[in-house]
């Protein structure tokens, strides 16, 4: 069983006005990058990165993980009001927010999601804190054979199920790990692909090549489309005092959905690659199967918002179950903040289960936080939440790109980081075009090294065949069935098409 006093311990480290406030700073920011569609808190998070560089760990963290739970709940404003999502998670909202907000509901629909996405976050935090007694264990019976498979494991994983070619996915997985490359050899001290330049010879730098790969194609689309929201509603949404109260008394006479949903969301947040938006479509088809009344579903029934919102914020403690214990993102999100995580020397693993025990319940809290202060606020603003969709994107292009490009300067102060941001944002901008996945090429780029060091180790402490101990064994057999399944969908929806 784990000590109480870790559990505590990491709540009182949260209990002070400055960490409280960089709490609240992320729910902030989360709020308003929530209700601009097509600004994801993968590209906040990219943004915010620099200027938390080398801060406290503690802090800089909860700023990072309060973002991803405040936008988790203020997406639902442009879903339910305008028909387009914050952010994908937010798109099976969609399917009843925006018919609901049609028949005059917006409030109604609004204040019921905001409950349960405290709920959802609540639940998914006390189940990652759960998990800790049944992680600890068996992430202390990995060796370097183990770490190796897994990681090939995750990005296999994620390159599958990142868009809609496995075959694209895997393969920038593989780019990934081959930029992870570059730089010098840590086992022969030569360097490698450096091309006779000295700043490559201590590799990329992460924040950079994230802000590139990330942020900067998100500026280029902002800049192409002009206006943040495409989809302008055909008359105003209304929002109603006595239609939040109506809301907030949906949300808890249908707790058997909430509690449905946000175990769906859990596991589908714990599952590499799967992330929030399946789960929390997958949450809208279980209701909709289990109802007994389901005429209204799809033209605006509060159940069909519940169910999605529940598990769409309960997805954040399930994607920080492989993160934390594993360094294996459960999505993109998870991947941004497993990066950022790195960056602030917080080192997924072993030791955040035992040594760091501490830190660990201090993320765990601050979700916890982060979600009931998000939907309060949320709950605030839902009456005056429709000037949102005149905004242009031409006025948040320029002060995007200053910090992206002042960021990327600041990691190291040299020129040398800003030609690597434009290098990868014009490949970001590509992959993102021709519908490559980015998030595998992060997530080979990130464990390239661990990758590396782990299979260094294996085959010279266990031999060539060190894969054929039985744990190992199995991830080589679930990555062989990942690959198959993914080129077996594929070919079946090429089938479908034609």
């Amino acid at each position: 069983m784990v000590r109480l006093e870790p559990l505590w311990q990491g709540l009182f480290a949260l209990m002070n006005a400055v960490t409280f406030g960089y709490i609240a700073l992320g729910v902030l920011i989360g709020i308003i990058v929530g209700l601009i569609p097509g600004v994801s808190s993968v590209v906040a998070i990219a943004i915010i990165l620099p200027f938390i560089w080398g801060g406290d760990p503690v802090n800089s963290s909860v700023i990072l993980l309060s973002l991803v739970g405040a936008c988790h709940c203020s997406n639902t404003f442009p879903a339910v009001f305008f028909n387009v999502p914050g952010s994908p998670s937010a798109s099976a909202t969609i399917l009843d927010g925006y018919p609901m907000a049609r028949k005059g509901e917006a409030a109604r629909a609004l204040s019921a999601a905001f409950v349960v996405s405290a709920m959802g976050g609540i639940f998914g935090a006390v189940f990652l804190a759960g998990t800790i007694p049944v992680m600890r264990p068996l992430v202390l019976k990995f060796a370097s054979p183990e770490v190796f498979m897994l990681i090939m494991l995750g990005i296999v994983m994620i390159g599958t199920v990142s868009g809609a070619n496995p075959v694209k996915g895997i393969l920038a997985g593989t780019i990934g790990l081959f930029v992870s490359l570059i730089g010098m050899d840590p086992q022969l001290g030569i360097p490698r692909y450096a091309l006779g330049q000295a700043y490559l010879l201590y590799g990329l730098s992460l924040v950079p090549l994230i802000m590139g790969l990330f942020a900067l194609p998100q500026v280029i689309d902002l800049a192409v489309k002009g206006r943040i929201a495409d989809v302008a509603p055909e008359r105003k949404a209304k929002t109603d005092i006595p239609g939040l109260k109506q809301g907030i008394r949906d949300a808890f006479h249908h707790w058997p959905i909430v509690l449905r949903s946000s175990a769906i969301g859990v596991v589908g947040g714990a599952i590499p690659g799967l992330g929030g938006t399946a789960a929390a479509f997958y949450a809208y088809a279980y209701t909709l199967r289990a109802a007994r009344d389901k005429k209204h579903f799809g033209s605006g029934d509060v159940r069909g918002v519940i169910a999605p919102e529940s598990a769409n914020n309960a997805t954040q403690g399930g994607e920080l179950i492989p993160t934390l214990a594993f360094g294996i993102p459960g999505s993109p999100v998870a991947a941004i903040l497993l990066a950022a995580f790195l960056v602030l020397g917080i080192i997924p693993g072993p030791e955040l289960l035992t040594t760091r025990l501490t830190l660990t319940f201090s993320l765990i809290w601050s979700l916890v936080i982060a979600n009931l202060l998000a939907s309060a606020i949320c709950l605030a603003l839902a009456l005056r939440a429709t000037w949102i969709t005149w905004v242009r994107g031409n006025l948040l292009i320029p002060f995007i790109l200053l910090f992206i490009l002042v960021g990327s300067y600041l990691t190291h102060v040299t020129l040398a980081d800003l030609v690597v941001t434009l290098v990868f944002g014009v490949v970001g901008y590509v992959m993102m075009e021709y519908r490559w996945p980015r998030v595998p090429l992060l997530i080979g780029f990130v464990l390239g090294g661990r990758a590396e060091n782990s299979l260094y180790i294996s085959i010279n402490t266990h031999g060539p065949l060190f894969f054929v101990r039985p744990i190992a064994l199995v991830m080589l057999l679930l990555l062989i069935a990942t690959v198959v399944f993914g080129l077996r969908r594929r070919k079946e929806s090429e089938g479908n098409e034609t």
